[in-house]
This record gives structure tokens, sequence and C-alpha cells, in this order.
């Protein structure tokens, strides 16, 4: 089945806005990705060598990320206000992996650009 590596992405969100992040899982064939079973984790850290997570989604809460067609490869992930709000207006770093029914785990989106944007309003 090879690679599920998908290119570097920069993803921006306004601090304390709510924003939705598609994910389409295909192999370096461009065959989709059967995710029935699997999960989908998305982690957001400082800089990559950080110990510890900004935050972390996982699809085994469908509030954070939801697997919107397992036979299509499609996911959603969720990025909710109380994430960003009390964060640093900076750039931080982000992956996605999948990990498989099997046990196998892979990164579908290497590690690319998380950037908290600045808001002129900010509701609490």
């Amino acid at each position: 089945m090879g690679s599920f590596l998908q290119p570097k992405n920069t993803v921006e969100v306004y601090r304390g806005a709510s924003a939705t992040i598609s994910l389409s899982v295909v192999d370096t064939n461009g065959a989709v990705v059967d995710l029935t079973g699997a999960t989908v984790v998305m982690t957001v850290k400082e800089r990559l060598e950080s110990p510890r997570n900004v935050f972390q989604k996982s699809s085994t809460d469908v509030a954070e990320i939801s697997i919107t067609s397992a036979r299509g490869g499609l996911a959603e992930i969720y990025i909710l206000p109380a994430d960003t709000l009390s964060r640093d207006i900076k750039q931080y770093v982000f992956d996605v992996w999948v990990i498989l029914p099997s046990g196998k785990r892979m990164v579908v989106v290497e590690p690319s650009t998380f950037d908290i944007q600045p808001a002129v309003t900010v509701l609490s």
C-alpha cells in the first residue's frame, strides 16, 4: 500500500474562532484509503521538538475529528474556539496521523505550519 504522506500544508486560524479542516486520505498511487475502524489524530505543538502538545484531536471523539466517509477516506478536523483562545499569536507546527485497525501508524500530513492569526473581535 505505499506511503500516505501528503504535502505540507499551512492552516491559518483566527484566535478564538472555529474552523474545519477537511482531510482526504489517499496513498501514493492516488487510491483512496479506507478509514473504516481507523483513528485519525492531529497534534499541534509549539515546535517540532517540543515535548508537550499545545492540543491534540482524535477521531475517538467525534466533536474533535469526524470520519465523514470511511470508505471515501474523508475526515473533518474541528478547531474549536477554546483550542486557540488562550494561545499566543504565532506559528505552531502540526501533523496528522492515521492509525489503521491493524495497528499500522501512518503520517498523512507531514509536519506543517499551524498559524494563529490575530482577531479584532475576541469572544470569551
